[in-house]
């Protein structure tokens, strides 16, 4: 079932749609993708000590950067 609603948006993302050709099905699809990444991370409630251990593994981080987050970790677990 479809319904008509009326919305305000930002010209740039006017500008965008004004490219499309079915701008109502581009929409649908843009509100879903949104809602499912959405519900895939939450970073509100991921555990502090969770993201600091996953960034402490990652490649990009620089040595001095996991020596702060290792702190960080030692100090959250004391």
């Amino acid at each position: 079932m479809k319904v008509s609603r009326l919305y305000t948006m930002d010209q740039d993302c006017i500008a965008i749609l004004a490219r499309q050709r079915n701008k109502s099905q581009y929409v649908c699809r843009a509100v879903r993708q949104m809602q499912i990444l959405e519900d895939e991370l939450n970073l509100d409630l991921v555990n502090t000590r969770y993201l600091l251990i996953n960034l402490k593994h990652r490649d990009d981080i620089s040595d001095s950067l996991k020596a702060l987050i290792q702190h960080e970790l030692t100090s959250i677990e004391s």
